[in-house]
Formats: structure tokens, C-alpha cells, sequence
């Protein structure tokens, strides 16, 4: 949630939802499994030995 000002310099009391910080962590999750499964994906092709999958 983020609290905005106002035009006269007083701070808003309503919270309004930023929708870039709502979608901060489930980017940051999907970017995590997406990441995570390619880089596993490349080890065991290293350790493996092949581009085989």
C-alpha cells in the first residue's frame, strides 16, 4: 500500500494499492522457478555430458 499527498501538501489517509509493487514478489517467484529450473537444466547437462534433455 502506498499513502499519497495531497495537492494542498496533506497526506491522503486513503491507501491505494500500486499495482508495480503488488506485482513485485509473484514476478520475482516466477523469475525465481524460471531461472532456478534452466540454470538445473544446464548442470545436469554439464555433468551429464550432453545437450540431451
Amino acid at each position: 500500500m502506498t499513502r499519497y499527498r495531497t495537492t494542498d501538501g496533506k497526506q491522503d489517509l486513503r491507501q491505494r494499492l500500486d499495482p508495480w509493487a503488488a506485482m513485485a514478489i509473484p514476478l520475482a517467484f516466477a523469475n525465481g522457478i524460471y531461472l532456478g529450473s534452466y540454470a538445473l537444466r544446464k548442470i545436469r547437462q554439464h555433468w551429464e555430458g550432453g545437450p540431451m534433455d
